[in-house]
Order: structure tokens, then C-alpha cells, then sequence
């Protein structure tokens, strides 16, 4: 395994740290710097954290790496039951009456890193929580008659989609017949004027032959 050197740590941290001020993802720092190093992502996030906590006693670390600045290690919060459940119900609920995820969460908070974590935990529930999704769902329709249905939606856009695009193929299509039907034409004219430019031309060669020929008869006659 190639070795990291020490000016590739330091850009790392560098790079964790305008990150979070910024409010960018580290996840996303995690994994640029193992493609660019060829390390696993867990192990480069292992490395992050183990080393936050390693400068917190060590402050030659800290100075080397660091520049001497402590990066704060933010605690996981992890949703309960409830909380989960909470979130599905307001989000769906939301849905089912014409609104989005996003404007649903922006209701909810106007902290940018809560709304994130709210919809990265939305769609986690989407994706392996099937049957507490579901649970939610027949809960709201109990109540309110109906209920947004968030697979049902994405099965019905691939069909939209699907249907889209053999449309557009159709619309392309035509739009290239109906083109090269009037190249054609156009070839056709282009050839009828050309063909009638060539019989003018010889036309006029003709009648200037006759005028000269008859000038000159003119002018032997006159001597």
C-alpha cells in the first residue's frame, strides 16, 4: 500500500476543516481522499476520528497536522422510534397533499445541517424501513382518506419517463424525415434551375450566333 505522506495528512485536514465550516458533507472529504490515496473510505474516517482525539493530549500532532487548530468531533445523534416515525408522518403527510420533501423539511428547520440529516434519515426509512413506511402510510390514509404512496411514485416516473423519451425518438425522428424530405425537394429545384439556366444560356448563345451571323451578311451585302 502506498505510503501517505505527511503534506497529504496535512491537505486532508485542511480540507476536512473548510469543509465544515462550510457545511459541506466530510463524508464526501472521506471519500475523495481515499480514491486520491487508494484507501477504504471506513478506514479513512477511522483515521479522521482517531486522530481528532489523538491531538486532543498529543500537541505535537496537533501543531504538525493541525496547524494547531482542534477540529470539534460532532456527536451522532441517532433518531429513536418515535422520532422516526414522526419524520415519515410529516414528511408523507406533506406529500399527500401536493407538497415536497424539501419544502416539508424547511418547514420543519431552517438549520441546514438538521434538514440534511432529516432527509438522509427520510430516505434511509424509504430504502430499509419498508414495512414501517408502510405501517405510516395506511395510518394516514385512516385518517385523512388518502395517502402519497412514495413507491408507487417512482414506479409510475420510470413509466413517464420511458413514455417521454419514446417521444422525444419519435419527435426526432420526424423532425429528420421531414428535413430530409425537404432537401430533397430543394435538390429537385436546385436541379430544374440549373437544367432551365442551361437552356436559356444556350438560348441567348444561339440568338447572339443569329445577330452577328446576320450583321455580318448585312455588312458583305453592304460591299
Amino acid at each position: 500500500m502506498v505510503r501517505i505522506s505527511d503534506i497529504e495528512i496535512k491537505s486532508f485536514f485542511k480540507r476536512a476543516s473548510e469543509a465544515k465550516n462550510s457545511g459541506e458533507s466530510l463524508s464526501k472529504v472521506f471519500d475523495e481522499f481515499a480514491k486520491k490515496t487508494g484507501r477504504a473510505k471506513g478506514s479513512v474516517r477511522n483515521f479522521y476520528y482517531s486522530s481528532l482525539k489523538k491531538a486532543e493530549t498529543d500537541l505535537v500532532f496537533k501543531e504538525k497536522f493541525l496547524d494547531g487548530n482542534q477540529l470539534s468531533r460532532n456527536k451522532i445523534i441517532v433518531f429513536d422510534e418515535a422520532e422516526s416515525k414522526m419524520l415519515l408522518e410529516k414528511i408523507l403527510i406533506g406529500q399527500t397533499f401536493g407538497k415536497s420533501v424539501r419544502r416539508v423539511i424547511s418547514e420543519m428547520t431552517q438549520n441546514p445541517q438538521i434538514a440534511l440529516r432529516y432527509q438522509n434519515k427520510y430516505r434511509n426509512l424509504l430504502k430499509y424501513d419498508k414495512k414501517t413506511v408502510e405501517k405510516i402510510c395506511r395510518q394516514i390514509e385512516r385518517e385523512y382518506g388518502k395517502c402519497f404512496n412514495p413507491y408507487q411514485i417512482k414506479k409510475e416516473d420510470g413509466k413517464q419517463i420511458s413514455v417521454l423519451k419514446r417521444e422525444i425518438n419519435l419527435l426526432c425522428e420526424r423532425i429528420a424525415l421531414s428535413l430530409k424530405e425537404e432537401n430533397f425537394a430543394l435538390k429537385k429545384k436546385l436541379e430544374q434551375s440549373e437544367r432551365e439556366n442551361k437552356t436559356l444560356k444556350s438560348l441567348l448563345e444561339k440568338s447572339l450566333e443569329k445577330s452577328q451571323l446576320q450583321a455580318e451578311l448585312k455588312n458583305l451585302g453592304a460591299g
